[in-house]
């Protein structure tokens, strides 16, 4: 039977203004920058996981992906928002408060999520559509910043799953697993699976080839915890 997941706490993330470093005149707005209006909300991508639940009623492997779905929600934001690596790679891209740095990871997990539902990453290009209808400079900073933010806060909550993979991945192939571990291992490989699709599809949108970023634009780069670094396009002081 389809699992009944539990229902997941609601926390709104808030957004102001902000500017891309490099382009300090282009003040961050709903034309220029993905927003939280770009993506499903939470409750919107609960309503999809119940759609789910009552079209796959009986079928039983679907429930690793219903219980990922609903793993994943606001509190994953203020995780990732908690870790130093994630506000350092935010801070070296953008100047102002975190109400950005948090949009943008909030935007992206909601990304990850309606793409289990969905088994595909196409919502990626079609969010990221955005920045191919701004002029080419900003196109290119604004896409770079916002990639650069959302694969931190991706990769720092994936740790998390990619942990409990290592644990369970010898125990749940063996006699006494239980149900609940069974369950448990698929849902978190299915996390860490589609966090893996949803990073490779904005390294696509990002123009990155054979792993080197293909770009003039503001690359952004954090050597250390306290020195997160700029590099400016090709002669530009």
């Amino acid at each position: 039977r389809v699992a009944a997941p539990a229902v997941r706490s609601a926390r709104r993330a808030v957004r102001s203004a902000a500017t891309i470093r490099g382009a300090p005149d282009a003040t961050l707005s709903a034309s220029n920058s993905i927003t939280s209006d770009d993506v499903s909300s939470w409750e919107e991508i609960d309503s999809q996981v119940a759609v789910m639940c009552a079209t796959f009623a009986g079928d039983s492997s679907v429930n690793g992906r219903i219980f990922a779905v609903t793993e994943l929600g606001p509190d994953k934001t203020y995780e990732a928002l908690d870790d130093i690596t994630v506000v350092d790679v935010y801070q070296a891209a953008y100047d102002g408060g975190l109400e950005e740095c948090t949009t943008i990871i909030d935007v992206h997990l909601r990304i990850v999520a309606e793409c289990i539902i969905k088994e595909n990453v196409e919502l990626v290009n079609a969010v990221y559509d955005k920045f191919r209808r701004m002029p080419p400079m900003l196109q290119k900073s604004s896409l770079v910043a916002t990639a650069a933010v959302a694969e931190a806060g991706l990769l720092y909550v994936k740790e998390e799953y990619d942990l409990i993979e290592a644990i369970l991945r010898d125990d749940v192939k063996g006699p006494e697993a239980s149900d609940e571990m069974k369950l448990e291992y698929e849902k978190v490989t299915v996390i860490a699976e589609w966090i893996d699709k949803v990073i490779a599809a904005i390294h696509a949108e990002k123009g990155e080839v054979n792993g080197e970023l293909v770009t003039d634009a503001v690359q952004i780069h954090v050597e250390t915890i306290d020195a997160p670094m700029i590099t400016p396009p090709d002669g530009v002081m």
